[in-house]
């Protein structure tokens, strides 16, 4: 009978599925003291911009996450000190030959912890993107899309509705001003 229990218990550990997630330690709209503290100072972007990478292992150690994956902070406000964070980005870094695409690693992450997805019966060829706003209000972007010299650009981001706003409103006025600039020129 004590045989019979551990067989079950043991039989119950192993067929329990594991749902591993990176622990990003901040969510989206908080102040990044807690990653600043934990890793570095973020870089400047645009002005009220800035970023924070971090090797994907060091979020991700139970994902077989590589350093061919960065995670990456993106945080709004007018200085390092009132910045919030604004979204979070997991970006394939290509060595110009798809290496770490053609592995799938970030799609296999993608379907594992938010849903799977249709990617065609070839999912190395999968060129687009899927959508998912979830019930409080986060929204999910996965892209895997052909660019220039045949090199794909893939990324997860993570952000809010909110937030989403404020970076599509952060970038177009972003632009208008360049554009400005240039016309100035």
């Amino acid at each position: 009978m004590k045989n019979l229990m551990k067989f079950i218990i043991i039989f119950f550990i192993l067929s329990t599925p594991v749902q591993a997630a990176c622990d990003f330690l901040i969510d989206i709209g908080d102040n990044g003291k807690k990653v600043f503290d934990k890793f570095d100072k973020p870089l400047p972007g645009y002005k009220g911009q800035y970023y924070l990478p971090v090797p994907s292992p060091e979020l991700c150690p139970n994902d077989n996450l590589n350093d061919d994956i960065a995670v990456e902070y993106v945080f709004l406000g007018e200085t390092e000190d009132a910045a919030k964070l604004a979204a979070i980005r997991m970006i394939v870094m290509n060595d110009g030959k798809n290496t770490e695409n053609n592995k799938l690693t970030l799609m296999k992450y993608v379907k594992k912890v938010y849903g799977d997805f249709d990617t065609g019966q070839n999912p190395q060829i999968f060129d687009s993107f899927k959508i998912w706003e979830k019930s409080n209000n986060d929204v999910i972007v996965y892209k895997r899309m052909l660019g220039e010299e045949e090199l794909f650009e893939e990324e997860l981001m993570i952000t809010t509705v909110e937030y989403d706003e404020k970076l599509g409103k952060f970038y177009y006025d972003l632009e208008v001003e360049l554009e400005k600039m240039e016309q100035e020129q």
